[in-house]
């Protein structure tokens, strides 16, 4: 497989070996602009992965190491990344406090000049802050062509997972909401090749995310009171892996129907869940391009 490629005039990308149900097609690591240019989402830690963003980056200069979330197939390589090439690492305050990092700040509406015009036209990367898969999720518009670069908010293929209690539904559909909103003309995923219909697809998402919840009540009407019973009638026989996903994303459903209309008693979920361990926080549980979780 190629592993760097050539997108458009000053994009690059680098397809980590990280490939599997899980991650599709690897994790994918964005080379924005010309000299410095920005790296969105180093990778997975290891030698491997700092020998390919070697190649992503060529002799070119870094500004900034910008991260989405902390989720170690996202992040890992952060810390080795900026002191190899030199640069700061740019986060959530909450994504940089997750991988004990310090670096710089990014906060919802913040602009990132990136050393490329576009017919005359300043360009820069606007930072969205997007929660719901997790709460700590960010995702960057590309102006002025606005190509939006979006982690685990949207994959290539498939559906994000959810990942309850960090995650949250309704925050992710606002987010998908408000992403519809910039009007991006394509989306690069944190997974998955480009996707140029991005109206469309959010859409489906969002739709998708609504007909999941209406299963799960009724799978509670007709008296499933565990998720794994539910999981059972709402999704049927899943790979090993995938049911992992579609409990957490379960959970988080069920948080959102409690919420607004209250719920029996489910074994195996809580409204009030211990909070995230520091050694879960920067686990990658799963996405999946074949499983609409």
């Amino acid at each position: 497989m190629v592993r760097v490629e050539r997108l458009g005039d000053r994009l690059r990308v680098a397809t980590a070996d990280n490939s599997g149900p899980l991650t599709l097609d690897g994790s994918r690591s964005y080379l924005v602009g010309g000299d410095p240019a920005v790296l969105i989402d180093p990778g997975p830690a290891g030698s491997g992965q700092q020998q390919l963003l070697q190649r992503l980056v060529g002799d070119r200069t870094l500004s900034l190491v910008c991260l989405t979330h902390a989720h170690a197939d996202h992040a890992g390589a952060a810390r080795d990344a900026a002191d190899r090439l030199r640069c700061t690492v740019a986060a959530s305050a909450e994504t940089l406090a997750r991988l004990d990092l310090t670096g710089q700040v990014l906060e919802d509406g913040a602009e990132i000049p990136v050393d490329a015009n576009v017919d005359g036209a300043e360009s820069r990367l606007r930072v969205l802050a997007t929660p719901g898969h997790t709460s700590d999720h960010l995702s960057y518009l590309w102006l002025p062509g606005r190509q939006l670069f979006t982690g685990d908010l949207v994959l290539g293929s498939g559906t994000s997972v959810i990942l309850h209690p960090d995650g949250d539904v309704d925050a992710y559909l606002t987010s998908l909401e408000r992403v519809i909103g910039e009007k991006p003309v394509a989306i690069l995923p944190g997974h998955g090749e480009r996707v140029i219909r991005p109206a469309e697809l959010l859409r489906e998402h969002i739709e998708h995310r609504l007909d999941r919840e209406a299963q799960i009540e009724a799978a509670l009407k007709e008296g499933a009171h565990s998720v794994e019973a539910i999981r059972e009638r709402v999704y049927g026989p899943l790979p090993a892996g995938i049911d992992r996903a579609a409990n957490a994303s379960i959970r988080a459903h069920l948080w959102r129907i409690e919420r607004r209309s209250g719920i029996p008693h489910v074994d195996g979920y809580s409204s009030q869940p211990d909070a995230p361990r520091a050694s879960d926080r920067n686990e990658e549980p799963a996405e999946d391009g074949e499983f609409e979780v």
